[in-house]
């Protein structure tokens, strides 16, 4: 009796589809390896290709082709099956292909939005993520049709070779659990120590981003629509709501912040209002002491002229949000107010309250106001004469370069044409758009002289430029869209109507493209308040976002014009907050995209992705280690939330919707809360890092370091600490203090100076905590990570 023969795959014939699924993976492996490091080299700004910002970008998205392992086998099994070797090669091909393309897509949406693709994907429809990303004005150049065909080139060309080799026998089922198992990790692996907001971002794969973040919102609308229905139990003390129905409304009690710095107008009437939200205007590239240098010298004289906010913010990411935040004081509702399209209840915005009271109403725009519904806003504001790119008029040339619409320049040239037939008063609302992808207009060559000269006038060293030099496009943009601003105040100035007019410019958020150390430089934006009524400039440092704008305008143009104002409203804004030092005592969300997690900053906290910081002057953020604290400022993030879901139950703000009773101008309202001076204002709980001052001293860095004891009783001994590592984390030096004690409710100063190694690097950064004496290890608060550039000072 002859034994029984093993069998053996002799032909591929025999082979099981599992076994050509192993056989061929190395196609896809390095196919994706290919993907990875063009995704890597083509984000990096120059001179920022760090070893670790390279290998945590490659490594994780190796990682996410592990991730998707499971799937793709499931689709794949069944064409590995067919029996024809050719159909069977062309199918498996064309399906991995895909795989490889859609992640090139999610690449390139990152390098035009520089922000990744997630789970605003469902928030815009595909014409609009078109139009976002520029559309015909984004063609694609010759290194960018490298990363979409090299990926697919490597796999047809390593599968072909696959193919032709008999499979062995190979166990797929460890492959398959290890991607399942994969999906425990972090959405990131390896991104702790970068430097900065761009960078994490590179180092993170588009593709688990995606799927991660459509994940989230999925279950938050989930959660959004359980807990709605049980949210007006839960929003006691969410607001001081005047109906548990109504949860935003509460009477109007906002003071006349304004309204000392400005005189009465020439003829008696109230001033007329020019709101003017330009695309992507950032404050740290423009305004005095712009971290990045300022490339807007018109905004900048005006600046000098009229009330500059330095520490000011859009409550929105993107576009989506502003109309509703800057002329409505709104909730952002699900994926932003006017999202909500017809179910968008009416209320009082500023428009609606001064049309009632005889203003005429206006908004220019040179796209297609159908964009984030802002015509369904205005028109819901009653906005008397929308102009946009349905109605534009002829004689005006559209940008060849994008498809958003009018440059604006000629944007500027719409309005001016009507601006001789305005009649006092009236409410004018402009939108630029030129600060957007494609950063391409007619004429661009004479701005991109114009950026090489603005270079040599901020001194911008040698080594830096090829940084600059890299967003030519984007900055000459800025001088741009700057210079129309600049004809169109020219312009006016010579209307009869400009002395009694109150200018207010500001960003709809800051453009995304030129690189971000912190999360939280995604809403620093400018505003600047200009007017011949103006009784003096100033410089603000109060910490105001767009919320803020409507209620103090309307109490400006009721206390000091004598208007009218709401009895009650459906503010989310207390005012604008007009301290000459760095202040910040307000409440509000903020939110990046349509779909993401909202934001929050209370007073000086600011809470993002479940971790806090805390804000300082310049919209700087440095992480505070404290539980507490932490779960405190959650409990406001939710009270907000909650209140949200409960307006979303019944889509209502107001039972008077948008025709509210109209008061004067309360003499209380006018009278404001005393706020205590900075160094007798309430401590939080524990021990902590009040505040940190940097500065540069010989070859060393001075940490000027305020420690205090929010507690009645004595504080434990605690060794004041600092560290100093690079961008990568890694510890470069300490510096100690002496071991010491805080009696309860006490401050105390304390000198540490660290030392800069030889030769130095391009950024450094410190991180000041209480220590304890014996294990070294945190007592308390402290701040992380605090930025340094390479001549020791604090950006």
């Amino acid at each position: 009796m002859k034994p029984r023969a093993t069998p053996l795959v002799g032909t591929d014939e025999q082979a099981t589809a599992s076994m050509r699924f192993v056989s061929w993976m190395p196609a896809l492996l390095l196919a994706q390896l290919a993907l990875s490091a063009w995704a890597v080299g083509r984000a990096l700004p120059p001179g920022e290709g760090s070893i670790q910002v390279i290998a945590a970008a490659i490594g994780n998205q190796l990682l996410f082709l592990l991730r998707a392992l499971p799937i793709l086998f499931l689709l794949t099994w069944p064409l590995l099956k067919l029996r024809d070797k050719r159909l069977r090669l062309l199918a498996v091909g064309m399906l991995w292909s895909l795989f490889l393309l859609f992640q090139a897509g999610l690449e390139q949406y990152y390098l035009m939005a520089r922000t990744p693709l997630g789970a605003d994907l469902f928030g815009y429809g595909i014409e609009e993520i078109r139009t976002t990303t520029g559309g015909a004005g984004s063609a694609l150049g010759i290194v960018d049709w490298f990363g979409w065909l090299l990926p697919p080139g490597v796999l047809w060309t390593v599968l072909a070779l696959r193919a032709r080799r008999t499979p062995r026998s190979r166990q797929v089922w460890p492959w398959l659990l290890a991607g399942v198992a994969s999906w425990f990790l972090p959405v990131a692996v390896g991104i702790g120590g970068l430097g900065g907001e761009t960078q994490r971002d590179i180092a993170t794969s588009k593709g688990t981003y995606l799927v991660a973040d459509s994940l989230r919102a999925w279950r938050g609308s989930s959660v959004l629509a359980i807990g709605s229905a049980n949210a007006g139990a839960r929003t006691a003390g969410a607001s001081a709501a005047v109906q548990p129905d109504y949860p935003f409304l509460h009477p109007e009690s906002t003071p006349d912040a304004l309204g000392p710095f400005f005189g009465p107008t020439r003829d008696g009437r109230p001033p007329n209002i020019v709101v003017i939200i330009v695309e992507g205007l950032g404050r740290s590239f423009s305004g005095p002491d712009a971290p990045l240098g300022s490339f807007t010298p018109f905004l900048d004289d005006l600046a000098a002229r009229g009330l500059y906010f330095d520490n000011f913010m859009a409550n929105q990411g993107r576009t989506f949000g502003v109309l509703p935040s800057l002329f409505g004081s709104l909730p952002m509702a699900d994926q932003g107010f006017a999202a909500l399209g017809p179910k968008m209840p009416a209320h009082a915005g500023l428009f609606n309250v001064l049309r009632r009271q005889g203003y005429r109403s206006a908004f220019y725009n040179g796209t297609d106001t159908s964009f984030d519904n802002e015509r369904g806003y205005l028109q819901l504001q009653e906005v008397d004469d929308i102009v946009d790119l349905r109605n534009f008029g002829t004689g005006y040339q559209r940008n060849p370069f994008s498809d958003w619409g009018y440059p604006d320049r000629e944007l500027v040239s719409r309005v001016l044409a009507d601006s001789g037939r305005l009649r006092s008063p009236f409410v004018l609302g402009i939108q630029t758009i030129s600060m957007h992808t494609s950063y391409r207009f007619p004429g661009q060559e004479a701005y991109t002289k114009r950026f090489e000269q603005q270079l040599d006038a901020l001194g911008v060293p040698a080594l830096l430029r090829s940084k600059y030099r890299a967003n030519a496009e984007i900055y000459s943009t800025i001088l741009y869209t700057d210079d129309q601003l600049r004809r169109y105040f020219e312009a006016v100035a010579k209307t009869g109507w400009y002395a009694n007019t109150i200018f207010l410019v500001t960003g709809d958020h800051r453009l995304a493209e030129i690189p971000q150390d912190t999360h939280i430089e995604r809403y620093h934006v400018p505003l600047l308040v200009y007017s011949p009524l103006l009784r003096r400039p100033a410089r603000i440092r109060g910490v105001s976002s767009h919320l803020d704008v409507a209620p103090s305008l309307l109490a400006l143009l009721s206390n000091t014009y004598g208007l009218r104002r709401p009895q009650q409203v459906t503010w989310l804004g207390r005012g604008l907050d007009m301290s000459a030092d760095f202040h910040s005592g307000h409440d509000f969300p903020l939110k990046q995209t349509k779909t993401s997690v909202p934001d929050f900053v209370s007073g000086r906290w600011f809470l993002h992705d479940g971790k806090l910081y805390e804000l300082q002057d310049g919209i700087r953020a440095s992480e505070v280690g404290d539980a507490n604290l932490t779960a405190r400022t959650e409990q406001r993030l939710q009270r907000y939330l909650a209140a949200n879901a409960a307006f979303l139950q019944r889509l209502a703000l107001s039972p008077e919707g948008g025709a509210p009773r109209l008061v004067p101008f309360a003499e209380t309202a006018n009278q404001v809360a005393a706020r205590p001076p900075p160094e007798t204002e309430a401590l939080p709980a524990g021990l902590g890092l009040d505040a940190v001052k940097l500065a540069r001293s010989g070859k060393g860095i001075e940490i000027i370091a305020t420690f205090a004891n929010g507690d009645a009783v004595d504080s434990s001994r605690f060794v004041p600490l600092a560290v100093l590592a690079t961008e990568n984390g890694r510890e470069l030096g300490e510096a100690y203090g002496s071991a010491i004690q805080l009696r309860g409710h006490e401050r105390r100063e304390v000198l540490l100076t660290l030392t800069l190694p030889m030769p130095a690097q391009r950024r450094y950064f410190v991180s000041v905590l209480p220590s304890s004496p014996d294990s070294g290890k945190p007592l308390g608060r402290g701040r992380y990570r605090i930025p340094l550039d390479a001549t020791g000072e604090a950006p």
